[in-house]
């Protein structure tokens, strides 16, 4: 039915076909079903000759309304109301009907016991008037074969000209009438669609077929998916109490490729090959089953091959930010946390000098990972060589490894560090880009996506979070709640679709950042249309950064000081300052970190013996005066 439209290249225009009697026919209200298939299943046969009433079989009957057997010399069906006529017979128990059969509440009283067990239903009847009802929790059937019978030939006539919304209102009339649960019922209660296939008539599987049918050329392949398979369960049923005929075998297989080319829809290719395969079992000759089968095999074939690519693949973690986000100590909190994995760190910094490998891992109870530098420059536009290095020496080197993290300076695009994972095919064939992590300053955000960038230079801000998988806000707790309410539709506004997570020191569950098979290039070349283009990336031009260096040990107290003093006069210029302190009368290196005027300054690990004890102290903001603050610092020394 119609076109199959997703992501196979080739694509047959497909045209129902109806199978009956192993040929294949054009539907028409003249062959929805033949009489012998009717009468066994209790859908009347339609004829031209409009006078000739539908005498549903006996054992049709008990399948449709949930009752006894019925003697058919014995009995007259004419009360068109409910499915039923007026019964004469000699004993009401035998057919489980009551002397007036179905009144309008279900059943009138059938005789004067309270509680009559014979007939199949208590005091209070089936139910309701519309033909439906509840008894114990479970749904009961009240069929009006004639009505569904006739409505089911409109919709094929419908059908038949095209006009498939239409059909499909009649040959959901028609169910309804054959007793299965409206949409409605089904989503107040999902349990009644199945209770309603242990028991409606069998011959309610072709006006399922046919509405799946509909429902298919409409791109509803949720409900053609679920009445296909609907209608299978009416099959298989049939199928354990009795051989099925060829007949019923080509209408098993006809439905089979409806609920396989509905799931094919939805992606499902291995389910979609088991039925459209089972379907060519039956009947092998179909040339256009035989090619929708070489589509799903096709897709199928190309999972497992990405799949077994994919296994061979070195899971990488970029993890982005603006300065003094807290990427650093994120890193750390990984490293420390109980994971269980082994993980590769490769850091990049911008500048000539790259303190951060020095930063992390300083804890003492982590011994097994490994750190690479990426230095002197940007990893987003200089220095993708050095990455491209780093990453294919650690996997050659460590084949132990669980992950690699790639922690970018605070000035990257992550947009070039993520194209080098689809654009160099040495990296693209051993890694793949597992997520993005944007780490946010929740004090500093908004101030940072708002800076205006001269010379049309990137906001590494706005393109850190619009590429990001996963988004940290962090450092929640210098923030009020309103700030935080702004913050949080502020990043909302560039990027609704990643996931959020508010945090504190960058203290995070690592599941939610390892291993999450989150990147897309689909949604990547949304934000960025040449994302598998050659593009360059610049940096604003009156950004720098510089590194002083001091051998003789530091004054801390009078580096406090100084530093507060600096932060005061240039925190809007001095976007970061961080470094190692070698401090008078002390055998443990002090750690700094700035952001504007925030000030962090941490006792570390002691300094070993083959440590190079000095100071080293690194400043990165816009149009800084380096001499200025190389002078001044020369009063820190004790």
């Amino acid at each position: 039915p119609g076109h199959l439209n997703r992501a196979p290249p080739r694509v047959p225009h497909i045209s129902h076909t109806f199978v009956t009697q192993g040929k294949v026919l054009r539907p028409s209200s003249e062959t929805m079903i033949n009489k012998r298939n009717s009468e066994e299943a209790g859908l009347a046969a339609n004829s031209k000759d409009k006078k000739t009433k539908a005498e549903p079989a006996p054992a049709a009957s008990a399948d449709a309304h949930g009752h006894g057997g019925h003697d058919e010399k014995k009995h007259e069906h004419e009360n068109e109301k409910h499915g039923h006529e007026k019964h004469e017979h000699e004993k009401h128990e035998k057919h489980g009907h009551g002397e007036h059969g179905h009144g309008e509440h279900g059943h009138k009283e059938c005789c004067k016991k309270t509680d009559c067990k014979e007939h199949g239903h208590g005091k209070h009847g089936h139910g309701h008037g519309d033909g439906h009802g509840h008894s114990h929790n479970s749904w009961v059937i009240k069929a009006n074969v004639p009505k569904a019978n006739e409505l089911f030939a409109e919709g094929q006539q419908l059908f038949n000209i095209g006009r498939l919304s239409d059909a499909l209102r009649k040959f959901t009339a028609s169910i309804l009438e054959m007793g299965f649960p409206s949409h409605e019922d089904i989503r107040k209660d999902p349990n009644v669609a199945a209770q309603a296939l242990e028991k409606i008539s069998g011959a309610t599987w072709l006006i399922l077929y046919y509405r799946a049918i509909v429902y298919f050329k409409l791109s509803n392949f949720s409900d053609a998916s679920q009445d296909a398979g609907r209608a299978l369960k009416l099959f298989e049923r049939r199928f354990k109490t009795k051989t099925p005929t060829q007949e019923e075998n080509n209408n098993y297989a006809s439905t089979l490729w409806v609920r396989g080319s509905s799931l094919m829809e939805f992606g499902a290719y291995k389910e979609a090959e088991k039925h459209v395969k089972k379907a060519l079992e039956i009947l092998p000759g179909n040339e256009m089953w035989i090619e929708t089968y070489d589509i799903i095999k096709e897709q199928v074939d190309h999972s497992k091959k990405l799949a077994e690519r994919e296994a061979k693949r070195m899971a990488v973690t970029i993890i982005t930010g603006f300065l003094g986000s807290g990427k650093t100590t994120l890193v750390n909190h990984i490293l420390s946390a109980n994971h269980g994995k082994k993980l590769a760190i490769v850091e990049n910094e911008y500048g000539a000098e790259n303190i951060d490998s020095a930063l992390v891992g300083l804890k003492k109870e982590k011994t097994d990972e490994v750190i690479v530098e990426a230095s002197n420059g940007c990893v987003c536009c200089t220095v993708r060589g050095d990455l491209i290095k780093a990453i294919v020496n650690l996997i050659e080197k460590y084949k132990d490894l669980d992950g690699i993290l790639i922690e970018t300076t605070g000035l990257a695009d992550p947009t070039p560090v993520a194209q080098t994972f689809y654009m160099d095919q040495q990296i693209s064939k051993i890694a793949k880009l597992d997520g993005i992590v944007a780490v946010c300053d929740s004090k500093y955000i908004l101030q940072n996506l708002a800076e205006k960038k001269e010379h049309g230079a990137v906001n590494e801000s706005k393109q850190q979070l619009a590429f990001a998988d996963v988004i940290l806000l962090n450092k929640t707790d210098l923030v009020s709640k309103e700030e935080l309410a702004g913050v949080k539709k502020g990043v909302a506004a560039i990027n609704s679709t990643a996931k959020t997570i508010e945090t504190v020191r960058s203290v995070v569950d690592p599941s939610h950042l390892l291993g999450i098979n989150a990147f897309s290039v689909e949604r990547a070349m949304a934000v960025v249309p040449d994302f598998l283009d050659d593009r360059s990336t610049s940096h604003d031009e009156g950004i720098s950064s510089f590194v002083v260096r001091i051998k003789a040990p530091v004054d801390i107290e009078l580096f406090q000081d100084w530093i507060q003093g600096l932060l005061r006069e240039r925190s809007a210029d001095l976007y970061r300052s961080k470094g190692l302190i070698s401090a008078v009368g002390s055998e443990s290196k002090f750690v700094y970190h700035t952001v504007h005027e925030i000030l962090e300054i941490e006792e570390s690990e002691p300094w070993k013996k083959q440590d190079k004890r000095e100071s080293v102290f690194v400043f990165i903001g816009k149009d800084l005066n380096r001499k200025e603050i190389e002078e001044s610092m020369q009063d820190l020394i004790s």
